[in-house]
């Protein structure tokens, strides 16, 4: 189905950008891990520019150290986290994609705005926590890496699909082994 605004409104196509970074490797292994912002309204040869600052700093999320023995639940901790601190975030542009919000263009005019997120750019590792599949999974689909070069099309990985596997699963999540060996079917 197509989205529709209200007539005279702005559409503001939003593209986020996040990377883990290393600051310095000789003074303590500093890392950040920044949430860049920009918008697809803006030409790419100047977006793509560092000197144009076409990305903006939306905020730097949290790099925690748990200390839980198994790091597949230390793990599990970054990753729910990260994704607690992203819909935080982002809560105020989810409302503007929702119901519009009044912003000023560059020269002060006034525009409805409705801001919809079309563009995510994260390395492959971020993608896949983004998506909450493993390494050895296709980020789009629902092929595993044995199913990878065969002739099959294979349904896409929606959220639908992942809330549904996490509604299915059957056993006590406080049994931490148990969950992990029960998620390994998925």
């Amino acid at each position: 189905s197509k989205l529709k605004f209200p007539e005279g409104s702005t559409l503001c196509s939003v593209i986020l950008s996040s990377d883990k970074t290393h600051i310095t490797n000789m003074c303590g292994r500093k890392v950040a891990h920044p949430l860049l912002i920009s918008l697809a309204n803006i030409h790419m040869d100047i977006r793509n520019k560092g000197s144009s600052h076409a990305f903006l700093l939306l905020a730097l999320m949290p790099i925690p150290t748990f200390t839980h023995p198994a790091t597949q639940i230390c793990s599990v901790l970054k990753v729910h986290l990260f994704h607690h601190c992203l819909d935080i975030v982002l809560e105020p542009l989810k409302q503007a994609a929702c119901f519009g919000r009044m912003m000023s263009d560059p020269i002060g005019n006034l525009c409805y705005c409705f801001t919809l997120l079309v563009s995510y750019i994260v390395d492959t590792p971020e993608a896949c926590m983004l998506a909450c599949v493993q390494g050895c999974t296709s980020l789009v689909t629902t092929a595993m890496y044995k199913d990878f070069g065969d002739p099959d099309c294979h349904l896409p990985c929606t959220s639908a699909l992942t809330l549904a596997q996490l509604q299915s699963i059957q056993c006590n999540i406080n049994e931490v082994e148990q969950y992990f060996a029960t998620c390994k079917d998925f």
